[in-house]
């Protein structure tokens, strides 16, 4: 009877509405001789051995019985499990946050305990959404916009899996707040997590921090870095960690060293203490970890995703040439490779591995396999995720399409897993995941600029962008969303195929859904401040007169083909589809 009251009083802390795991466990644990975290993770009161534990520093195993102990002077505040595979960890109803971690509250010298539960579930087989930059910060009704535009997307897809019985999770990488309106519109990074949970977000999420995710309020000194991400911690719990699900081994790292300079350009911003500026780094204190984490992994044909917000490389031109550049900064803040060569060190035994990133707000997959001068990186693709704000919830909020600053649809990337095979597509909030390219008939789009005031205004005050009023005849642009040089395009007309050429563009779509309502419709005519911005996935073809019709074909790395009947002259508009 004792038991069975225990096994109920397990369970009902166990699934309390708490970020952090406040599970309480019926089997006995002691603190080891100068140990000063301790506890036990179990599944429905069984113990569970060879489960990774950690505060940031050291890596323990629970040994048969379940218990661990961990020697930590509770530097991060936080004690962190790695999810085995083949199991979940407690996310509690009305709630999206798995209970990996636990807060620390007792001084650095007392002995405490925490305790961890988790379920057993078969996922060798599973489904990874990668979302990145919500930027939410209650203007624009951007919680209204993600809401309504975004996740009846996102509950699609997840339904669509759910119904052949395979589990769903996602990963958030990152600027989730908006920092510079943390203290103006009174919402920070703990609304968000109210917020995400209220909509109904339909899976469990596993979240990493972006620069706009710390505190500008914190004062400039050695310690910023840590500081600022006071209110992550407590909402969030670690910054960086590791979970497994099924075959896949996932890690979540903060790429960015926040500094918070202060400086005399200094953006406004209520209660911004500097001018909110880091670097492009993962600091040697994760790095530590991180290879202490990865040397538990025996098997190197093991996948590793690593989901951290900035991008650690990018083809130069994304994808126009073979050569890298790095987003990674070096200790005078210049973009450099060799910190990100550095970095990837850390993973060179491992054959599959994928960094999936944001902050650019730009869908752009590098295949680092294509850079020959780099062969220690072959084993390596960058998924840079497109943002889930697109260009700050702006364009949809005044009357446009829902659109990423490429031109490309705001959304997520779907990674369907199957064992140690891992394919992805990405899916856009306006189309969903069956499109993944839009054409555009230059011609009309060459019409539309002579004949528009507004655009007539900007590009006077703007001579640096493109003037599509002087394009050519019959040309006709395919922007391809997540192009990467092992996919096809063929285009035909009248049976007959016409020669692609890629050809990086400026997106007229975005420069009318976003730049127009920036500058004329706000009356902001200042001269050049909206810089030429080409879009790199961008292909052509010159058709043989203004009316013909095309066949579109565009067939991924997977072999998915997606087809359009272009029948031209085809309209060009700000909502064109």
């Amino acid at each position: 009877m004792k038991r069975a009251i225990l096994t109920l009083l397990t369970l009902a802390i166990c699934f309390s509405l708490s970020a952090q795991s406040t599970f309480v466990s019926a089997l006995k644990a002691k603190a080891a001789k100068g140990a000063t975290i301790y506890g036990t993770v179990e599944c429905n009161g069984t113990p569970l051995e060879g489960v990774a534990v950690s505060d940031g520093f050291s890596i323990v195993k629970t040994d048969k019985k379940g218990v661990y102990n961990l020697v930590s002077e509770k530097k991060n505040g936080n004690v962190f499990i790695t999810i085995p595979s083949g199991y979940e960890a407690t996310v509690a109803a009305g709630d999206v946050q798995p209970q990996y971690w636990a807060a620390l509250t007792a001084d650095s010298n007392i002995a405490e305990r925490h305790d961890f539960c988790l379920k057993k579930v078969d996922n060798d087989k599973h489904i990874m959404l990668a979302i990145t930059d919500i930027h939410l910060s209650n203007q624009l009704g951007d919680i209204e916009q993600l809401k309504t535009i975004v996740m009846p997307r996102i509950k699609e897809e997840v339904e669509k899996y759910r119904q052949q019985g395979i589990p769903v999770y996602t990963m958030c990488m990152g600027d989730s707040s908006f920092d510079l309106f943390w203290y103006d519109f009174l919402f920070d990074i703990k609304d968000f997590r109210t917020t995400i949970g209220k909509i109904g977000y339909p899976t469990p999420i596993f979240h990493t921090m972006g620069n706009h995710d710390n505190d500008g309020a914190t004062e400039p000194n050695a310690e910023t870095d840590f500081n600022a991400t006071k209110k992550y911690r407590d909402t969030f719990g670690p910054t960086y960690y590791s979970f497994n699900i099924g075959k896949v081994h996932y890690i979540m790292l903060d790429n960015l060293r926040y500094r918070n300079e202060k400086r005399a350009n200094m953006k406004p911003g209520k209660n911004m203490a500097g001018a909110r500026n880091y670097d492009h780094i993962v600091v040697e204190e994760q790095m530590e970890w991180l290879r202490k984490d990865l040397a538990m992994i025996e098997d190197k044909t093991t996948p590793i995703v690593v989901g951290m917000h900035c991008p650690v490389y990018r083809m130069l031109s994304e994808h126009n040439s073979t050569e890298l550049y790095s987003y990674f900064t070096d200790e005078k803040g210049s973009r450099s490779l060799p910190p990100a060569l550095y970095f990837s060190e850390a993973f060179k035994e491992f054959t599959d591995v994928h960094y999936l990133t944001g902050h650019t707000h730009k869908l752009i997959t590098t295949h680092c396999k294509y850079s020959p001068a780099y062969p220690q990186i072959a084993n390596t693709i960058d998924h840079n995720v497109s943002a889930i704000c697109g260009a700050w919830w702006f364009t949809a909020a005044h009357g446009g399409p829902h659109l990423a600053p490429d031109g490309s649809p705001a959304g997520f990337t779907v990674f369907p897993v199957d064992g140690k095979s891992i394919e992805w597509y990405f899916t856009s909030a306006d189309c969903g995941a069956d499109v993944q390219f839009r054409t555009f008939d230059l011609n009309t789009v060459r019409d539309y600029y002579k004949a528009s005031g507004e655009m007539r205004v900007f590009l006077e005050n703007n001579p640096q962008r493109t003037d599509f009023a002087t394009v050519a005849d019959n040309r006709v642009a395919i922007h391809v969303w997540d192009w990467a040089p092992d996919w096809k395009i063929t285009v035909t007309e009248n049976g007959k195929p016409l020669k692609v050429t890629h050809e990086p563009m400026e997106n007229p779509q975005y420069t009318v859904a976003y730049c127009i309502p920036k500058s004329v419709w706000r009356r902001d005519l200042t001269v050049n401040k909206y810089k030429a911005d080409t879009t790199a996935h961008m292909f052509h073809v010159v058709a043989s007169a203004p009316d013909t019709t095309l066949e579109i074909t565009v067939t991924d790395s997977f072999g998915r083909r997606y087809t359009e009947t272009m029948v031209r002259p085809k309209e060009f508009s700000k909502n064109m589809r």
